[in-house]
């Protein structure tokens, strides 16, 4: 597999809703606080919004992130919060952990950042790594999308487009699911919701049909 991987270039992100949890994270911190899990991957974590968040909930927290940069900053807020997390910094497509580590899993907006055959290795790797009976939250662009029906990016695959705009995801592919793919993606899952959801405005900003996928599913 040719390594495609490109971590975002935080210097250029110009949005402070990256350092705020997501809506969804609330609601896992209760629903996982309330099944007793307690080790938590923060996979595609970013600035360490969602991992800072399950930490002072009293989580287990492992941040994963291709970023030197983001893991960087996370560890000293961490550190300034009075919080522990082990941070770690690498590719999705091999994932430093033991088999069946972990209660629970979160990627948001993150394991798109791939082609066709990434997204399947990538999965296979959450799979590994989670205990059985546990849950993941997880997001995936949609095919319905602008950026991938309209936007005239370059394409790698069949799924796959690269942003060349300039910004911190300028370089990174994203692989774009539809409900038939993700049924042949998630066969070694139990699949509990899958939301397909339009955003019509974004931070104040008003978007061209962008869709995602929110999907909740457990390792039996």
């Amino acid at each position: 597999m040719k390594d495609i991987s490109k971590p975002w270039d935080w210097s250029k992100n110009t949005q402070d809703l990256w350092y705020d949890p997501c809506e969804e994270s609330y609601y896992l911190v209760h629903r996982w606080k309330s099944k007793k899990y307690t080790s938590f991957l923060d996979l595609g974590c970013g600035l360490g919004r969602h991992s800072l968040l399950f930490a002072q909930n009293g989580f287990q927290v492992n941040a994963f992130d291709l970023s030197h940069t983001a893991i960087t900053e996370l560890r000293e807020r961490s550190s300034r919060l009075g919080v522990t997390i082990e941070c770690h910094i690498g590719d999705m497509t091999s994932l430093p952990y033991s088999d069946e580590s972990f209660d629970c899993l979160l990627a948001y907006h993150v394991i798109s950042h791939t082609d066709t055959q990434g997204i399947r290795i990538i999965l296979n790797e959450i799979h590994r790594v989670l205990k059985k009976g546990s849950e993941f939250y997880l997001t995936l662009c949609s095919k319905n999308s602008w950026s991938f029906q309209e936007a005239g990016y370059p394409k790698h695959d069949e799924n796959t487009i690269v942003k060349i705009e300039d910004g911190p995801e300028n370089g990174i592919p994203h692989f774009y699911s539809d409900e038939r793919t993700i049924e042949k993606l998630f066969t070694d899952f139990k699949l509990e919701n899958i939301r397909h959801t339009k955003d019509v405005v974004f931070n104040g900003t008003p978007l061209q049909n962008s869709w995602h996928y929110f999907i909740l599913g457990k390792k039996e």
